[in-house]
């Protein structure tokens, strides 16, 4: 665990906002999105995106000059690299874009809706 440099409360919640080396730190996506203002886009769409999004959204905030990061995660579900987004761009992306503004996700569901 790294050094505290901050703690806050905002909305009954508490803030710490710690310090450690980059040698020990195994970046976890909630660790990178808090300490640094980013955020998976999994996290920003509250699961798995539909295929191709992340190509999609990584060209194109290298086209508008977005901040962006890579980040690593360790999940039984997941281990790897991810790519982390400033909020307000993927929030830009997701509601100025046609075709993703009701974008679905891969959900395994299966829905009984007649549409």
């Amino acid at each position: 665990m790294g050094k505290p440099v901050a703690t806050w409360q905002e909305n009954g919640m508490l803030y710490t906002l710690t310090a450690t080396k980059i040698e020990e730190t195994a970046l976890q996506t909630s660790s990178v999105s808090n300490a640094i203002g980013l955020i998976s886009v999994y996290n920003y769409l509250g699961g798995t995106p539909q295929s191709g999004t992340g190509a999609a959204i990584y060209k194109h905030a290298r086209l508008v000059g977005a901040k962006y990061s890579i980040g690593a995660v360790d999940t039984p579900h997941y281990q790897g690299k991810i790519m982390l987004y400033e909020h307000s761009f993927l929030a830009d992306y997701f509601n100025n874009n046609p075709n993703t503004s009701s974008m679905p996700l891969n959900k395994d569901m299966d829905d009984d809706l007649p549409f």
